[in-house]
């Protein structure tokens, strides 16, 4: 009878092992590496916080850093392209240029699966037009990023930012209303240096922004403005064309020249980068800055340090210039799509890496995800009351308490206190309100009609064609040519390209 206890003793045992090694077997089964490359990723996920680790153990996955910055992630994302290392999941804005349809016809970017009913929220965010206008053949290869709600809203992505304080010093009593009067004050404030701290020109964090704040001076926002294959298309007596040929374009060209040669663009601005730029402004060294995004992306980088530099407040010393009249004296503001840029799985991912990353996208748009990423816990450094949040200290920036939402709260969409009253910004209440100033001033203004198809049509072409708007301006705005002659000649350089032959192409497409 012992020795049946004892067997029946050994069983159970045995047994209770059998489970105990089972269930360690499912609790130390190895986290899924994702590798993302996103501005600032480093400093996202390299240490650890409450909210990265959250996520990470609950999908199980284990996020690697590629670190990108806002000054070379182009560069390196073409790199690690050509070089057949890509991480698995990268940043670009890619999906209007001539690589979005060669990479997903070369299979070096991952299709996203047309079945996403298991990740439900993911699949009702990319019934959205962003996502729509970026299918190839019906076939999305990338996650567009929301940055803005309706089209109005897009003003808002490029302005500048100037020293009024300083303009008042120097005797200029009217804030600007024109591109002269413009002119004719950061020529004053320079002449008059107030400060002392050898004061120049208009500075930008991206050189590839003066485009879309100088190009809708030349007629209407239809020009506007996007490089490789997203141009816009208009109907020129029966044919359509690229807009950025059928316009005229010459005054923005010539505005530019004569703004870089008066001094009021400094010198150098072809090597201006962003956080050269945020520190110039900041330390009185430029009158003005040209920058992207809503006036309260600048209160990180500029704002809150602005006291101690200066002893005044931010919003007291500077002014704001969005949409200005255009040669016809007709506001007119650069017109974008919904989101500026969008996110690419490689292609070498497996089944397993697929569907946790598109579980983590999934998790990022729930309201859950959102809140988390933007602001950390509930209850740590936000309460939520009547459905929105209510930050407990409007000073706080959450990213520096959480550094992993640096990353993991742009990697689907772009600050949503823009157009969801659910959330708060991070920045004091009165940068929004410059902003929204900005966008009602151009909430009547009437958007032109263009061919949205023809820009379909050209994305699935076959062709090495790509318009290279950015670098035409910086060319011209710089050159000793006159504006006329240089314009005469990209017109030549683009129909050596084939532009006569994309013209009959995507207009026999449509036929």
């Amino acid at each position: 009878m012992k020795n049946i206890w004892k067997k029946l003793l050994a069983t159970v045992l045995c047994l209770s092992l059998i489970a105990a090694l089972a269930v360690c077997g499912v609790a130390e089964e190895a986290p899924i590496e994702i590798s993302i490359a996103v501005w600032g990723a480093d400093q996202a996920f390299s240490g650890s916080d409450e909210i990265l680790e959250k996520i990470e153990s609950e999908l199980n996955i284990k996020i690697v850093s590629q670190n990108v910055t806002w000054d070379d992630y182009t560069q390196k994302v073409q790199l690690w392209a050509s070089s057949d290392s890509l991480p698995d999941v990268f940043i670009g804005d890619i999906r209007t240029t001539g690589t979005y349809s060669q990479w997903a016809d070369q299979g070096v970017i991952h299709a996203i699966p047309e079945d996403l009913s298991a990740y439900p929220t993911l699949e009702a965010y990319l019934q959205g037009q962003a996502a729509l206008d970026a299918q190839i053949d019906g076939v999305l290869y990338c996650l567009p990023r929301q940055t803005y709600p309706s089209q109005e809203w897009t003003t808002a992505d490029r302005f500048i930012v100037y020293r009024w304080d300083l303009a008042q010093k120097a005797g200029i009593t009217k804030e600007p209303e024109t591109w002269d009067e413009f002119a004719e004050m950061i020529e004053a404030i320079i002449a008059a240096d107030p400060d002392g701290a050898g004061v120049g020109g208009m500075t930008t964090t991206d050189k590839g922004l003066l485009v879309g704040m100088f190009m809708p001076y030349a007629s209407s926002i239809d020009v506007m403005v996007a490089d490789g294959l997203g141009f816009k298309w208009v109907d020129d007596n029966g044919t359509y064309k690229p807009a950025y040929f059928v316009k005229d374009t010459k005054a923005a060209f010539q505005l530019a020249r004569d703004l870089y040669t008066a001094g009021v663009i400094e010198s150098d601005i072809a090597l201006a980068n962003n956080n050269a730029a945020n520190d110039k402004f900041l330390q009185g060294k430029s009158a003005a800055i040209l920058v992207a995004g809503t006036v309260g992306a600048t209160y990180e980088t500029i704002g809150r340090y602005w006291e101690e530099v200066h002893g005044t407040e931010y919003l007291d010393d500077i002014r704001v210039i969005g949409a200005m009249p255009n040669v016809d004296g007709e506001l007119a503001y650069p017109m974008w799509g919904y989101a500026w840029s969008e996110s690419y799985i490689s292609a070498k991912v497996s089944d397993e890496k697929l569907d946790k990353i598109l579980k983590l996208w999934d998790y990022l748009l729930t309201d859950e995800g959102g809140f988390l990423t933007t602001y950390g816990p509930e209850g740590e450094l936000y309460d939520m009351v009547d459905g929105k949040v209510v930050l407990k200290d409007d000073t706080v920036i959450p990213a520096d308490v959480y550094p992993s939402i640096t990353a993991l709260g742009i990697l689907t969409r772009w600050n949503p206190s823009t157009y969801d009253d659910r959330y708060v910004s991070v920045w004091p209440a009165a940068y929004t309100e410059v902003t929204l100033a900005q966008v009602e001033k151009v909430k009547d203004v009437p958007i032109p009609e263009y061919n949205q198809d023809c820009t379909n049509v050209l994305m699935t072409m076959d062709t090495d064609f790509s318009l290279k708007m950015n670098d035409d301006f910086m060319v011209v705005m710089t050159g000793d040519e006159p504006v006329d002659a240089m314009w005469d000649q990209l017109v030549k350089d683009y129909e050596y390209d084939g532009l006569n032959e994309v013209i009959e192409a995507v207009n026999a497409a449509l036929k």
